[in-house]
């Protein structure tokens, strides 16, 4: 088996052994979860797990995987270790040992264990950028259709095509069809045309609500005003008389 590095990409094999999870009567530890996972094409046979198996495989020395852990913190390379468990899903993490505290490790791939199937995880720029790239392909023809529904002119600008005549005669199903999308597309614009219109009036409708508050303040402070000059006006005058 070659060595897996840790660019090499996996993500579309499904490794299982269904034999092997029979003869042993199913996962009943962390440590049978990582012997199941040496034996698919994700294990990497120069890792520190399979250094500390090769010492022990020849004697009754096997140790508990508690005692491997304690054992992989002395060394430093790659190392895989059960991450998560809960069955039917175990989760494994391969690593980079670089100390011996708990968390001195730099991840390199995460493999996870459905039933008896075994994958690789997918990283998360692979599918954000599988997600993106969905989404562009679904842009990009929404905005090649809406392209082939409109037409240009100097003196108008950007029209909708007008439909083809619907009363001509149908000479086969080819035409029909072609009769029926075109009375869908000019529906579909016909419905386009009444939300825009809709969606103006309402914006319309909003600045007028906004803009009413302060044309009737502005309103109130000109009668204040003209109410006062009144009352000025008039005090001077029965001062005048007198």
């Amino acid at each position: 088996m070659q060595r897996m590095t840790a660019t090499e990409d996996l993500t579309s094999v499904e490794w299982r052994d269904t034999n092997w999870l029979e003869r042993v009567g199913g996962f009943q530890n962390q440590q049978m979860v990582l012997d199941y996972f040496a034996l698919s094409p994700f294990w990497d046979r120069q890792c520190n797990n399979q250094v500390l198996s090769m010492q022990t495989q020849y004697n009754d020395l096997r140790q508990p995987y508690e005692a491997t852990v304690e054992a992989l913190r002395k060394m430093t390379g790659i190392e895989f270790a059960v991450v998560h468990e809960q069955p039917p899903v175990w989760i494994i993490q391969k690593r980079y040992r670089r100390g011996s505290a708990i968390d001195d490790v730099n991840p390199i791939a995460t493999y996870y264990i459905m039933g008896a199937n075994v994958y690789q995880s997918p990283t998360i720029y692979s599918v954000i950028a599988n997600r993106l790239l969905t989404s562009l392909f679904h842009v990009n023809s929404a905005f090649k259709e809406t392209k082939d529904m409109i037409e240009f002119y100097p003196s108008k600008g950007y029209t909708w095509k007008t439909a083809p005549d619907t009363k001509s005669p149908v000479t086969n199903g080819n035409t029909t069809k072609g009769v029926l999308r075109a009375q869908e597309t000019q529906a579909f614009r016909h419905y386009m045309d009444r939300a825009i219109e809709t969606s103006s009036i309402k914006v319309m409708q909003a600045r007028q609500a906004i803009d009413a508050p302060e044309e009737e303040t502005q309103k109130h402070n000109t009668e204040s005003t003209s109410t006062q000059n009144r009352g000025s006006r008039r005090k001077t005058t029965k001062k005048e008389i007198r």
